[in-house]
């Protein structure tokens, strides 16, 4: 009886330092994809904002022609 508790608890044991790794692991990849999209949205940002600079300057240009 005693024999089984100990094997049940190393089981236990085992399993719970399985699942810690797996966790990590998954804690790891999502940070690099956390990463990797703060990377896309800052790239898009920058995009609109130049888009804007330059559709601002027509827009200027444009009023400036009429007067």
């Amino acid at each position: 009886m005693a024999d089984e508790t100990l094997t049940e608890a190393r089981e236990n044991r085992e399993d719970i330092i399985r699942i810690q790794g797996d966790i990590k692991l998954i804690h790891t990849k999502l940070d690099n994809h956390i990463t990797h999209l703060s990377q896309k949205i800052d790239t898009i940002y920058k995009i609109v904002w130049t888009v804007s600079v330059m559709v601002l300057g027509l827009i200027l240009k444009s009023v400036y022609a009429m007067m």
